[in-house]
């Protein structure tokens, strides 16, 4: 028992989300401003079917083997190297092999802007890394 408790201590305070499932815990220690934004990480795609048109797609184990938390995870080496985004769509066409190819895969991240800590109305987008099939 001590020695959970020593891992937890030491994952609070020196730890960082790697060490899961000893990591910090700041999604419960956190909170957002009363006058921010909160930020929402999702994907678009184009298929066979439409090549022209970005669709939002679910970012859920059974649409692509991973959840969203799972990427979010990973954004800064996905912005970097944006072929990493090729794994979603291979892993979309064996879990979904009656669905249309994905030919083209963005991470998008919209702000929701808050006053008092209720919306504004107000939503940005900013594309974070774009992976198109060549």
């Amino acid at each position: 028992m001590l020695i959970l408790a020593a891992l937890f201590l030491g994952g609070t305070f020196v730890g960082d989300d790697h060490w899961w499932p000893f990591s910090p815990w700041r999604m419960y220690s956190t909170s957002t401003g009363p006058d921010t934004a909160v930020r929402s990480t999702l994907i678009e795609v184009r298929t066979a079917a439409a090549p022209e048109v970005w669709s939002p797609a679910p970012l859920t184990p059974a649409q692509v083997g991973l959840n969203r938390a799972e990427v979010e995870g990973r954004l800064d080496r996905i912005r970097r190297d944006p072929a990493m985004l090729a794994t979603l769509a291979t892993s979309h066409g064996r879990l979904r092999p009656q669905d249309p190819q994905w030919l083209g895969i963005r991470v998008v991240q919209r702000s929701y802007v808050l006053k008092d800590r209720a919306p504004t109305g107000e939503v940005t987008e900013e594309i974070l890394a774009q992976w198109d099939a060549s």
